[in-house]
């Protein structure tokens, strides 16, 4: 389901058809509020991903071609090493540090998303590789779709009519039925995604994160 399709379902769902009452931009903020809560309920495997940039001998910054929210390990390597783990730190570290001083990078930053700083500058050229969790985008155009499964997409719905209900005032219970249908097919999501790949249920385990999912 693309954004188009999610908004009319949400409409359809609370009844609210009448852009004058919830214009379409009010419905595009729920269901994309509601879209990142079910991207940060979970490691998901689809948003895991591992990146190798080339990095010159005496550059400090580089570029990777996909972004990312989180990063688990950075790792570089040259033609004549293994792996080495680089430590994460901070830009502000790296800025009190020797800015010329070369030789086996040690230490890396996050500058933003795409853009990273590696010290001290490496000698020789350097494969560096940064795995971790890839940063999402909005759905903001129409055709823009959640990039999980299309049978999971509904929940995105199902979440954002039960909000708008709830700020509504809405005293029928759909508002509850919608958060519970949206917390059966959450759990559908995580058998099949994360039991598949070893990861069980444990992300979901704790109260904190149960409270969350139900909206509490």
């Amino acid at each position: 389901m693309n954004l188009s399709e999610l908004r009319d379902r949400v409409r359809a769902l609370t009844g609210i058809r009448l852009n004058t009452l919830r214009s379409d931009e009010a419905i595009d903020a729920v269901l994309n509020e509601s879209y990142f809560e079910v991207l940060n309920l979970g490691n998901w495997p689809f948003l895991t991903n591992s990146t190798t940039v080339s990095v010159a001998a005496g550059a400090t910054e580089f570029t990777s071609p996909t972004g990312y929210d989180e990063i688990s390990s950075a790792t570089y390597s040259t033609d004549l090493q293994s792996q080495v783990r680089l430590r994460q730190t901070t830009m502000d570290e790296i800025d009190f540090l020797d800015q010329d001083e070369e030789g086996d990078p040690s230490l890396y930053a996050r500058i933003n998303e795409t853009d990273f700083r590696i010290w001290p500058s490496p000698t020789v050229s350097v494969q560096v590789n940064l795995r971790g969790k890839t940063a999402s985008s909005s759905l903001t155009s129409d055709s823009s779709e959640p990039v999980f499964g299309e049978q999971f997409h509904p929940m995105i719905a199902y979440r954002a009519a039960s909000k708008i209900l709830a700020e509504e005032g809405d005293d029928s219970g759909r508002s509850r039925s919608y958060q519970e249908e949206a917390n059966v097919m959450f759990a559908r999501m995580q058998r099949f995604y994360l039991t598949s790949n070893d990861h069980g249920l444990i992300v979901m385990g704790s109260n904190r994160r149960r409270r969350y999912v139900d909206g509490r």
